[in-house]
């Protein structure tokens, strides 16, 4: 009898991840944004190449874009464990949309200029930090605690593969046309928004006592630092 009544008050079984509709939204729109940011990551050198014939400013382009990512990893986590993190998201889908968009019209109008594409590269990397970390902070405020490794792997292996995509399609739009990886951009974000608002959990559970930057974000970004500086 008691056999019986144990398992009539059992916790049931959380659906598998591939039915969480809230997590596969998260997934499939971050996956999206990170091929659309990747692409245009590969395309801002080539632009301002074939705009400037500049290798020099060329390169100088590339590392404005990847500089957020290299010194704003801990203050962005700190950041993240702070705010709403949909809010955040949200926000930074949208501005990186305005952002890809306003190079796109630059070059229809012919008056795209070098420190045009610098701000708006130096942006949109600061803004993909804050929206990398968001993400990775709110996996746990959408799956249940039990599957809360294979969703963190899955987020891993989705990244990497998007990753993958982003990297040779950035060149290969570029090479279809100039203003081409940008229009994939600000739609990849645009449908990273579009998830993110069918999405009806929080993102912003509150733990008792948790300090702010002690959260999963200020912990990805530690992590990701020393990962870096055992990879140098």
């Amino acid at each position: 009898m008691s056999r019986v009544a144990e398992h009539a008050g059992a916790a049931p079984a959380p659906p598998p991840l591939r039915r969480n509709r809230d997590f596969l939204l998260l997934w499939s729109g971050s996956a999206v944004a990170i091929i659309g940011s990747t692409a245009s990551t590969v395309a801002y050198p080539l632009l301002v190449l074939a705009v400037t014939g500049s290798p020099s400013a060329a390169g100088l382009v590339g590392f404005v874009v990847l500089l957020p990512a290299l010194v704003f990893q801990l203050p962005a986590g700190i950041l993240v464990d702070s705010w709403n993190r949909k809010r955040v998201m949200m926000w930074c889908d949208g501005l990186r949309a305005v952002g890809a968009a306003s190079v796109v019209l630059a070059l229809l109008l012919g008056e795209l200029r070098l420190a045009h594409v610098m701000v708006v590269g130096f942006v949109e990397g600061t803004l993909t930090v804050l929206n990398g970390l968001a993400s990775t902070a709110a996996v746990p405020n959408v799956v249940h605690p039990s599957q809360l490794s294979a969703a963190l792997a899955g987020n891993e292996a989705r990244g990497r593969a998007a990753t993958m995509i982003g990297t040779p399609l950035g060149g290969i739009l570029f090479g279809v046309g100039r203003a081409v990886p940008f229009v994939l951009e600000t739609f990849a974000y645009l449908v990273s928004l579009a998830t993110l608002l069918g999405i009806r959990k929080d993102f912003q559970t509150a733990r008792p006592g948790e300090r702010a930057g002690a959260g999963p974000a200020g912990a990805a970004a530690g992590e990701s630092r020393r990962t870096t500086g055992r990879a140098h």
